[in-house]
């Protein structure tokens, strides 16, 4: 039977190379949850590829019909031009979905694109602006308060209906999801992250050499996790990242999104902390309180992801890149099947199924000190070894004003947990007190109750008693 070769999306970068898998993970049960247009389709054809996983059942859940059966009908075409094995089941019922599960990848947005618009309204009232808004910032905590009581509520049911699965989470706030499954549950939790992961290509680029050339010392948050030590072909390279990359046309490729990010910001932390922060541009520039200020935002280019426009509509539901449906339904099939992507979450499931060992840069707990003086409890962006269930990773310790930072971002994730899963007002008011955006005192808790106000048809009811 001749494959069907689809429409390709228009990458036209260098493959990464991988080593097909020996063996199989036997009859495994991978559960999406959320019908994401980024991630499911792409982790799908990464277990194609690398193989291994051909007895195993995909089963994709949503509570949303139309991105259920989009995702599911693409995934079933995929399997089948790769005349795999693989079998794909879609349900709107979550406990059919968990039952028996053996991996768990959750991709969720709680209220969709209409509550971060809300969200990102409620700053614009108060001079705040943002970039992305899914990582730090007001936008961020309000996506924590409607998103981490779900997170828990998911993970205790995984206890009762598939207690030896592992949580693979992909949703944002990474930090604070991660972290709050991880301490509510028994469930076995990792968050993953492309950007931290990116900087070995970016860095092999940089140097001219291939990326398992490069070794770099790194830890932190995610999406501000910091590079301390380069090492590139067996040589220490640190004190010349400044240089080489003020020198190089490389950029740093997010190749989930599609497009390639600025190293300016970085460079400019760089110079001051001494420390490579793994993102650029708009991640880089929420951790801060110096980039999206009157004087920076236009010379900087730091755009908003929504802009407020009086008298709106709702938005509706995310609509998919139209490729997606050519893909699923159209006469040429699906392209793009050679492509990997970088988010290694069959890699991760490789190492849990089959005890081979897999090391990569992952958001865990820090139990053990994987960043020092920080909590067993805090979740970190690290390079970590998984084999099986088991972690390991080298304690590293961070330059002092580096590791400020890192603790301070912490400090808002545990106080945005408590705010979240307690209905606690003090909790939420505080982790807007320590945001590198707030500007003034006195709008913290106007902010907060605007918040609950426009955001309440996703909000816990606990908030309004």
């Amino acid at each position: 039977m001749a494959k069907i070769v689809g429409k390709p999306s228009g990458y036209d970068g260098p493959i990464p190379e991988f080593t097909p898998n020996k063996g199989s993970a036997g009859r495994k049960k991978i559960v999406f949850v959320g019908a994401s247009y980024l991630f499911v389709h792409r982790v799908v054809r990464d277990l194609i590829l690398v193989g291994g996983f051909n007895e195993c059942l995909i089963v994709i859940h949503d509570i949303d019909e139309i991105p259920l059966k989009l995702v599911g009908d693409l995934v079933e075409r995929m399997a089948r031009q790769a005349e795999t094995k693989i079998e794909v089941s879609r349900t709107l019922d979550r406990a059919e979905a968990l039952r028996n599960a053996d991996a768990v990848l959750l991709s969720i947005t709680i209220g969709g694109l209409e509550s971060d618009c809300r969200s990102f309204e409620v700053c614009a009232k108060y001079g705040i602006r943002q970039g992305i808004g899914d990582t730090l910032g007001p936008p961020a905590l309000a996506r924590n308060l409607r998103t981490v009581p779900f997170v828990v509520q998911l993970v205790r049911e995984m206890e009762r209906l598939c207690p030896k699965a592992v949580l693979l989470n992909f949703t944002n706030p990474m930090s604070v999801v991660t972290c709050a499954a991880a301490r509510f549950s028994s469930i076995p939790t990792f968050g993953l992250c492309h950007s931290a992961d990116a900087l070995f290509e970016y860095f092999a680029s940089v140097f001219g050499c291939k990326k398992a050339e490069v070794e770099l010392d790194l830890g932190g948050v995610n999406h501000q996790a910091f590079v301390t030590r380069l090492t590139v072909t067996g040589t220490e390279r640190t004190a010349e990242i400044l240089k080489r990359t003020s020198e190089s046309d490389a950029e740093l490729e997010d190749k989930l999104l599609g497009h390639k990010e600025d190293v300016k910001l970085q460079q400019d932390v760089f110079k001051i902390l001494g420390v490579w922060p793994s993102c650029g541009e708009d991640h880089l520039a929420e951790f801060y309180p110096f980039f999206f200020t009157e004087r920076r935002r236009e010379q900087l280019k730091m755009h908003s992801r929504f802009e407020v426009v009086p008298g709106r509509q709702p938005l509706g539901r995310k609509e998919p890149n139209p490729l997606l449906r050519d893909w699923a339904y159209g006469p040429e099939g699906v392209g793009d099947m050679h492509l990997l992507t970088n988010e290694h979450a069959h890699e991760l499931m490789w190492a849990v199924f089959t005890g081979e060992p897999f090391t990569r840069v992952l958001n865990v707990l820090n139990k053990g000190g994987l960043i020092e003086c920080l909590p067993d409890d805090a979740c970190v962006e690290a390079l970590v070894t998984v084999k099986g269930t088991l972690i390991q990773g080298e304690p590293m310790r961070l330059p002092p004003a580096a590791h400020s930072l890192v603790q301070r971002w912490t400090t808002i994730h545990d106080l945005s947990i408590k705010a979240a899963t307690e209905c606690d007002r003090q909790a939420a008011l505080q982790a807007l007190f320590l945001d590198p955006h707030l500007r003034d005192l006195y709008d913290i808790e106007p902010m907060l109750e605007d918040f609950l106000t426009a955001l309440k048809p996703w909000m816990p009811g606990g908030w309004y008693k």
